[in-house]
């Protein structure tokens, strides 16, 4: 994923890294409130009796608060996450096994390097 403009890498803590240059304008910080954008989808076979549903700003959100988590760490090779650019959510219980019933939830989302993400494709863990 790319990071925009003005956020704050959660690997290097800087605004000027992962091939982002400085800005003479001033750049504000976003927060980590979680805000709209999540939606909760009623599933009767569910174990939580309902699937989430993120925006991508959302789940550039929830990405950056599991990279924090996981200690800059990737979550299939566990090999240090070192460019932004690079981190992708990878879903545990896979979007391909589940179809239409994707699930979005926060337990459900790590953060992995792309390459490795690719390389597991649709399968468990």
């Amino acid at each position: 994923m790319k990071l925009r403009k003005g956020a704050i890498c959660p690997i290097h803590r800087s605004q000027y890294c992962c091939g982002r240059e400085k800005d003479k304008e001033k750049e504000f910080a976003r927060g980590w409130a979680t805000g709209p954008g999540v939606t909760r989808i009623p599933d009767a076979h569910h174990l939580r009796g309902y699937r989430e549903r993120r925006s991508p700003a959302a789940m550039r959100r929830l990405l950056d608060l599991k990279i924090q988590m996981q200690n800059g760490k990737c979550s299939i090779c566990h090999k240090p996450m070192n460019d932004y650019r690079e981190i992708v959510p990878d879903h545990i219980e896979p979007r391909g096994l589940g179809g239409s019933r994707r699930d979005d939830h926060a337990d459900n989302i790590g953060a992995a390097h792309s390459t490795c993400n690719v390389e597991k494709g649709s399968k468990r863990i």
